[in-house]
């Protein structure tokens, strides 16, 4: 069984000490490094008031702050984390950037030092390519807020020891997360299984027939918390947008990727949501639905969402209980894809593709195309 005692974190960004304050908060002694020290100054200040406001909350004893904040210090150097007994990046998502960080971690840190990426869209045997040790080297996919959020996505990808990747799922799920082992493809499971939630709200958009407020009006009445437009807004247009365009490369070009015109033009006009104050939905609009049209556009969006996770489950990428528990978690969804499939049926789902596919314009032909594990009698996974 792995057992972790000293961690080590590359990156002091937002998702990086969030990352160390999880694992200090967990017991775990944690230095945290950066390129620019200042940046870990700034961080460890961060993360001193973050503790501060969960004190004044009740969530946090006084103490147990305190014994926080006194495991986790700064690292001046890569080779102050030699001993570490795990070693996360989470630096900028760049291919050339993450291998020049792991070629030197290889070479300062022990050999039973597991290595582990936080990226959450690049190839995790890309990153590791050039490594010698591969066997110790694999993905760990925190979601922001890493302290608070459980899920962890734990990216496998030969020749890293399943054994090894079986032993971390266990320990991070003793310490709090739920983690979950999942296979190195693109998006991995949430980013490439949300997808449809945002792609097929904007198909629907730009046929002109509902507005922004009224799909995302349909969502929240299928128990949705956000809907997909408000999701955009909150991450940022931009952001979706280049995760959409990692994901439509990956992918070929496959037309269940496609980047619609909506949002790039959104990102053209700088409308990227709340941290522009102009996004969506960012405006309060009274919204007028009729319950038929609710189901239409939410039956819509959820046939593509199962779709796309069933694609998944082609591709191995996970299991089926794995995927919905993963988007739950993730993205706060009310259910998972195949929970929905279960609850809308089997035919109903195939029938809600078949129509979208026959009415489908040329450059979308293939995006409604069932997946595999659908074609059945029933449910085949």
């Amino acid at each position: 069984m792995v057992e972790l005692n000293k961690i080590g974190v590359v990156g002091a960004g937002v998702m990086g000490r969030n990352i160390a304050l999880f694992f200090a908060q967990s017991g775990h002694q944690v230095q945290l490094f950066d390129v620019n020290h200042d940046a870990v100054t700034s961080a460890l200040d961060a993360v001193g008031q973050t503790l501060a406001r969960a004190v004044d909350k009740g969530r946090v004893s006084a103490d147990d702050a305190e014994a926080s904040k006194a495991r986790l210090s700064a690292a001046s150097e890569l080779a102050d984390l030699a001993d570490c007994d795990l070693v996360i990046e989470a630096i900028v998502e760049r291919l050339d950037i993450k291998q020049q960080l792991f070629a030197q971690l290889e070479e300062v840190c022990g050999a039973e030092t597991l290595l582990a990426t936080n990226t959450s869209s690049l190839s995790v045997a890309d990153i590791f390519a050039d490594l010698t040790h591969k066997d110790r080297a694999l993905g760990l996919h925190f979601f922001n807020p890493a302290h608070i959020m459980k899920l962890v996505e734990v990216i496998t990808a030969p020749p890293v020891s399943q054994i090894r990747c079986d032993d971390l799922v266990i320990y991070l799920n003793q310490i709090g997360k739920t983690a979950i082992k999942v296979k190195d493809s693109p998006g991995f499971i949430v980013n490439r299984c949300a997808r449809p939630f945002y792609g097929e709200a904007l198909a629907i958009l730009e046929e002109g027939d509902f507005s922004a407020h009224q799909i995302d009006a349909a969502m929240r009445a299928q128990g949705f918390r956000m809907g997909s437009f408000e999701l955009i807004d909150l991450v940022g247009a931009d952001i979706n947008l280049a995760a959409s365009e990692t994901m439509a490369k990956a992918f070929d070009y496959n037309p269940r990727y496609y980047v619609f015109d909506r949002l790039q033009r959104q990102v053209d006009e700088g409308a990227l949501g709340r941290k522009s104050g102009k996004g969506f939905v960012t405006e309060d609009v009274q919204v007028d639905l009729a319950e038929a049209d609710q189901q239409q556009i939410a039956e819509r969006i959820l046939a593509t969402l199962i779709n796309e996770a069933a694609s998944a489950v082609d591709d191995q990428v996970a299991a089926p209980q794995d995927i919905d528990l993963a988007m739950q978690l993730g993205l706060n969804f009310p259910k998972g894809p195949f929970a929905f499939l279960a609850e809308i049926g089997l035919d109903r789902v195939r029938e809600i593709l078949a129509q979208l596919e026959e009415n489908a314009p040329t450059y979308l032909e293939g995006r409604y195309r069932p997946a595999a594990a659908l074609q059945g009698e029933k449910f085949d996974a």
